[in-house]
């Protein structure tokens, strides 16, 4: 999110945002799996219950239920999160380089907000609406899962519930992602460029961003991954969710899963910061694109 080292070339910001990306995802997904359980559920479980429940069946292997349908969307959905903010960050930059909308401190925001509405649209709600079922679906009391494998839960879904299936929650994923994206992107941007200019300086300044960004939106996920689940079909609209959430669990069920999300974000961007900026130095000896 707008490293140090920012690529001239769209082409090496697709390559080395996918790349961060699917490495990110294999390291946090423990994390990730434990965030989605416990706002799933309607009981009051704390971190260490869905640990406890997990390990003892079905096992380690058991964090990693629902990991396919991140890993498969994780290089296209870090590539555009990537193109776009650049992308995003040209259209409001003039010819010379100046400020052409005199947005000043606020481009990286603005700019955000474009990258995660693209990376909402295109990548991430049908990425979460799956790995929502999956998880839901290894927790379900009324009978064995229903889906095998990744490829055989998307298709169930789709031949149940149609391609539309894969986007339930669209409106919430779409302010979750772009709200969330406007502010890791801002805040990294905000912090002074010789505070990022290491690896473990950027991962830092993008640890401390990504948690701003859970902390000021954890109740647009908690609303999201309700709406996808398996039980979707209760709430009418993404309101409706909201205040049904309200009413039968009150108001800190909007911070279900706070803590590993928390864990789960802070590392994330801490490592795609550093390792975005990393993997475009080295792309700039290997693929010159210079005229």
């Amino acid at each position: 999110m707008a490293p140090v080292n920012k690529p001239k070339h769209k082409g090496k910001a697709l390559v080395a945002g996918a790349t961060a990306g699917i490495f990110e995802i294999c390291c946090t997904y423990p994390t990730e799996y434990v965030k989605t359980s416990m706002q799933l559920s309607t009981k009051n479980v704390s971190a260490l219950d869905i640990i406890k429940s997990t390990y003892k069946s079905p096992g380690v292997l058991g964090f990693y239920r629902g990991l396919p349908s991140m890993v498969y969307f994780a290089a296209p959905k870090a590539a555009i999160r990537f193109a776009s903010f650049e992308t995003c960050s040209g259209l409001l930059t003039g010819p010379n380089g100046e400020d052409q909308y005199g947005l000043g401190k606020a481009k990286g925001f603005v700019a955000g907000l474009g990258a995660g509405t693209m990376e909402a649209i295109f990548v991430t709600t049908p990425q979460e609406t799956i790995k929502v079922r999956l998880i839901n679906d290894a927790f379900r009391t009324d009978g064995p899962p229903k889906y095998r494998s990744f490829f055989q839960g998307v298709k169930s879904i789709v031949s149940e519930f149609g391609i539309g299936g894969i986007y339930k929650g669209l409106a919430p994923t779409i302010i979750k992602v772009s709200t969330a994206q406007a502010t890791r992107f801002g805040v990294f941007q905000l912090i002074p460029a010789e505070q990022r200019n290491t690896p473990i300086k950027a991962a830092m300044s993008g640890a401390f961003a990504g948690g701003v960004s859970v902390l000021a939106f954890q109740g647009i996920d908690v609303v999201k991954s309700r709406m996808q689940g398996l039980d979707a079909h209760k709430y009418k609209s993404t309101m409706h969710c909201v205040t049904e959430l309200l009413k039968n669990e009150g108001p800190l069920a909007f911070y279900k899963g706070v803590g590993p999300r928390l864990t789960r974000v802070c590392l994330e961007v801490g490592i795609t910061m550093s390792l975005y900026g990393e993997i475009v130095k080295v792309l700039d000896t290997v693929w010159k694109t210079d005229p």
